[in-house]
This record gives structure tokens, C-alpha cells and sequence, in this order.
């Protein structure tokens, strides 16, 4: 009987392994198609949609593993967003001119992400001493001095706006590199959640003692999976660079844009789930769409009104809350059954 039960589990759980591997595949076929019948206002969207979708599951892969929560991850979504700016202008002056664009943006995206790796193993080696809310603000001190000194960089070198060549602004190109960049992106965490790594970030995450008991190297976990999360970061962000036609401090190093919205959108969707980023991400994006074209004139009050709901009514999220539904339904179910009358034999 237990073996026949066990067959029943492991069927159910390939069913539904197949029914998301092929619900993957058929947005990644709509998504590679997206371009040939959306406009390029939507097409603007779903890349906006693309972009902070990545960027919450890559705050998700260490944030939302360990518990230990980051506010700088504008540091390193600008530092990819800049570089890439100064990439292409240091190639426009020495008149480097490739076959094929991706020849040169490939290589730059790459680099980027590796800065960021660097940046964010200095900075976890210093802050991941500190737990809790002076974590958080040590990132996000970290990241106003790395936001600082480019800025002073800028204003020293005269360079305010670094115009990006029109011909890497072709829509197709623009929308196929922030695609593959972002699906290179999660498949890594995705790896990464998955591998002896992975575990050993949710076992930091549930209690960093335990886990320090049965021999898990917690600080240098943690420092790796900061670094890799921030290197993400920077890999969307260095993708992402040709959406705009210029770049500048202001527009690369948005601190709400890239440090809060990644931790706000993950909690929206839940962050107690894998797919809660990627929810959230979806949910907030299009919904700050909407105040934004429909009601400007109240867009922050709104916009600010609906976060605090958000954080006081569901703090576990719109995963969180489906799951409860489904727990309630399961106990209604359970009473049922136990109430409901015996048939006569």
C-alpha cells in the first residue's frame, strides 16, 4: 500500500514538472517572438517587465535565502548600467567599428558583471559582520559612496550625458539583448538555488547557527552569494544599457528604482517562494504603468499609499496568501468528510 502510495507522489510530482517545463518553454517562445506582433510601447513594458523581474530574483537569491536583507543593490545595477555607457563611448572615440554588434556588447556585459563580483566581495567581506537592520544600512551606504564617487568622477571629468551609438538603439536588438541577458541570468540562479550552494543559503536563512554547527562556512557563503547576486545585478544592468538613448548618475544609480523596488516587488509576491519575484515583479510593473499614464498628477501619493498596504495587510505576499486559501480549503474539505453521515453497508 505505501509503495503504490509513493508511485502515486512520484507521479504527481512529474506531472507537474512537465506542466511547468512546458508553461516555460511556451513563454519562452512567446517572449522570443514578442517583437513581431507588439508595439514598441508594449514592447517598452515587457522589457521594463524583463528587467526588474531579473533584478528581484537576483536580490531574491541571496536576500531573500539568507534573510539578509540588501538596500544596495542600485550600487550595482548602475555600475553595469554606466559602464556599459562608457564602453561604447571609449569604442566610438577609438572608432572600433565590429561586423556584428554583439561582438562588442557581449564582452563589455561580461566584464561588467565581473566588476560588480569584485565590488560586492569587498563590500560583503566588510558589511556580512553586521546582521539585521545595520546590514541594510551598511549596504545602502555602501552604495550611496560607490554613487558618490562616480559622481564626482563625472563632475571632474565634465561628462554628464554619455550619448549611446543609434546603432545599438535598434528596437529588435535592444529587446533580444535584455532577453538573453535576463534568461542567462535566471537560469544561473536557478542553477545556483538548486546546487549544495543553494542549500547551504536557505540553511544561513533559517538559522546561521545550526548551520554553523553542522559545518557550513556561513561567512564565506555568504560573501560568494552576495557577490554572485550583485554580479547578476550588473549583468542586467550592462544589458539593459541600450534602452536608453543617454546615460547619467541620475538615470544609472536610481535608488529607488534599482535598491528598493527589487525588495519591495519580491515581497509583494512573496519571498518565501521561488516564483514571488518574478510575480511581484510582474504585478507592480504593470500597476506602476497604470497610475503613471492615468493618474500622474497623484502617481507618488498613490503609488506610496499602495506600499504601505502592501507591507501592513500582506506581508507574505500574494504566494502567501494563495497558499493560505489553499489550506483553508484543504481543512474545509477535512471537516466535510468527518461530518458528512456514514452510508449503511
Amino acid at each position: 500500500m505505501l509503495k503504490v502510495k509513493g508511485i502515486q507522489n512520484l507521479t504527481k510530482i512529474s506531472r507537474v514538472k512537465l506542466i511547468l517545463m512546458g508553461i516555460a518553454f511556451a513563454l519562452i517562445l512567446v517572449l522570443t517572438y514578442a517583437p513581431y506582433f507588439l508595439s514598441r510601447y508594449y514592447l517598452w513594458i515587457l522589457q521594463t517587465i524583463i528587467i526588474m523581474a531579473t533584478l528581484s530574483m537576483s536580490w531574491y537569491f541571496f536576500s531573500g535565502l539568507t534573510k539578509y536583507i540588501t538596500l544596495g543593490s542600485a550600487a550595482f545595477t548602475g555600475i553595469g548600467l554606466y559602464f556599459m555607457a562608457v564602453y561604447f563611448d571609449f569604442l566610438e572615440r577609438q572608432r572600433i567599428s565590429p561586423p556584428h554588434p554583439a561582438i562588442i556588447i557581449l564582452p563589455g556585459i561580461l566584464v561588467a558583471g565581473l566588476i560588480c563580483f569584485a565590488l560586492a566581495l569587498a563590500i560583503g567581506s566588510v558589511a556580512l559582520r553586521l546582521k539585521g537592520i545595520y546590514f541594510a544600512i551598511a549596504t545602502f551606504g555602501a552604495s550611496t559612496l560607490v554613487i558618490g564617487i562616480i559622481s564626482w568622477w563625472q563632475t571632474r571629468a565634465s561628462v554628464f550625458q554619455i550619448p549611446i551609438p543609434v546603432k545599438y538603439l535598434n528596437p529588435t536588438l535592444v529587446y533580444y539583448t535584455i532577453l538573453a541577458t535576463s534568461l542567462a541570468v535566471l537560469l544561473l540562479i536557478a542553477f545556483m538555488c538548486r546546487s549544495k550552494f543553494g542549500l547551504a543559503l536557505r540553511m544561513i536563512g533559517e538559522s546561521e547557527d545550526a548551520a554553523t554547527h553542522v559545518g557550513v562556512n556561513t561567512s564565506l557563503y555568504k560573501i560568494i552569494g552576495f557577490a554572485v547576486s550583485a554580479m547578476c545585478m550588473g549583468l542586467v544592468g550592462a544589458g539593459s544599457t541600450i534602452k536608453y538613448p543617454t546615460m547619467n548618475v541620475q538615470l544609472a544609480f536610481d535608488v529607488i528604482q534599482y535598491s528598493f523596488m527589487p525588495a519591495v516587488m519580491t515581497l509583494l509576491g512573496g519571498i518565501g517562494s521561488a516564483y514571488g519575484p518574478i510575480i511581484g515583479a510582474v504585478t507592480m510593473s504593470l500597476l506602476n504603468e497604470y497610475i503613471r499614464m492615468n493618474y500622474s498628477q497623484y502617481y507618488l501619493t498613490i503609488y506610496g499609499s499602495l506600499l504601505v498596504v502592501i507591507i501592513l495587510f500582506m506581508p507574505s505576499g500574494i504566494t502567501g496568501i494563495v497558499g493560505k486559501l489553499k489550506a483553508t480549503k484543504l481543512t474545509w474539505r477535512k471537516k466535510l468528510a468527518i461530518k458528512a453521515p456514514k452510508m449503511p453497508p
